[in-house]
């Protein structure tokens, strides 16, 4: 078993252990009465890095009554909770870098006239059962490597057609530390060196 003598040393892998954060999950199911009747909501991911995730509705205003998260529009025969066609939509903005791991739908049929259209940094993807990596059954969308978006790049959900109808449960991120937070633990670590050397030497 391998001890560290150096509180030095220790404290420089707890500082990484700290910036390193393990993934953040933001869950959007069951949140009624906290987006309802909002356009546009910040939600606080994480306070490791003061993350804040902008949530924004077009076409409509924020809603999650029944446990589903879409927006409440105002077209005939739309379901309230769920981004419904062409016309509805949901924004995510980040206020720091972030990594997108993963996001979770509900809703979302075989077919691409029912599907989803998922827009990250710029690249668009329509979601639906027969897409490579998206099993309709979970609805769950993992890219083929992380995306890194950076401030003010966004996630955009909407249907893929005007029949579309589906709900946003989860996404995944993780969060980038910024260059302040590497720039502290290089310092760290090279005291933590400094410290060795001269414990062997004396």
């Amino acid at each position: 078993m391998t001890s560290i003598k150096n509180p030095l040393a220790l404290s420089t892998l707890c500082l990484i252990t700290t910036v390193a954060q393990a993934d953040v999950t933001y869950d959007f199911t069951g949140q009624g009465g906290v987006f309802d009747g909002l356009t546009t909501v910040d939600v606080i991911v994480t306070d490791i890095a003061s993350t804040t995730m902008t949530v924004t509705a077009a076409g409509g205003t924020l809603n999650s009554n029944s446990g589903d998260f879409g927006v409440d529009g105002t077209e005939p025969g739309e379901t309230n909770d769920f981004i419904d066609g062409l016309v509805e939509s949901i924004t995510l903005t980040f206020s720091t870098v972030v990594t997108f791991n993963f996001i979770d739908l509900g809703g979302v049929e075989a077919d691409i006239s029912d599907g989803a259209n998922l827009t990250i940094a710029g690249s668009t993807l329509d979601l639906f059962t027969g897409v490579s990596g998206f099993n309709g059954t979970s609805d769950v969308y993992t890219p083929g490597s992380p995306v890194t978006l950076s401030i003010g790049e966004s996630i955009i959900l909407t249907g893929s057609s005007s029949t579309s109808d589906f709900d946003l449960e989860a996404i995944n991120l993780s969060i980038v530390p910024e260059p302040s937070s590497f720039a502290l633990i290089g310092g760290l670590l090279a005291l933590g060196f400094v410290a060795l050397r001269r414990r062997g030497v004396s």
